[in-house]
């Protein structure tokens, strides 16, 4: 005789966001988000996300790393800004 439950399944109330890691490479970008190299350093540039970048003191190159909730809530923020520019055309 097999013991099985049916436990209720339960949705998080958090955004999705909480299950990112809160950093990675440009190429978790371009997973996660589709956003490509060129797009993400230009957006880096513009201020409109964040990084970090990690190197040994002397060492000229390093690893730069990018935070992820941000992106995500960049791109709600585009979202919300297209849904209410479309709103107030279609009234």
């Amino acid at each position: 005789m097999n013991a099985m439950t049916t436990a209720e399944v339960k949705v998080p109330n958090e955004p999705i966001k909480s299950i990112l890691p809160e950093f990675g490479r440009f190429k978790d970008v371009e997973h996660l988000f589709g956003i490509k190299r060129g797009t993400l350093y230009n957006l880096l540039a513009d201020g409109k996300v964040k990084s970090v970048s990690v190197r040994r003191k002397g060492n000229k190159n390093g690893c730069r790393l990018f935070y992820l909730p941000g992106i995500s809530e960049y791109l709600l923020s585009l979202l919300n800004n297209q849904n209410t520019t479309a709103n107030h055309a279609n009234n």
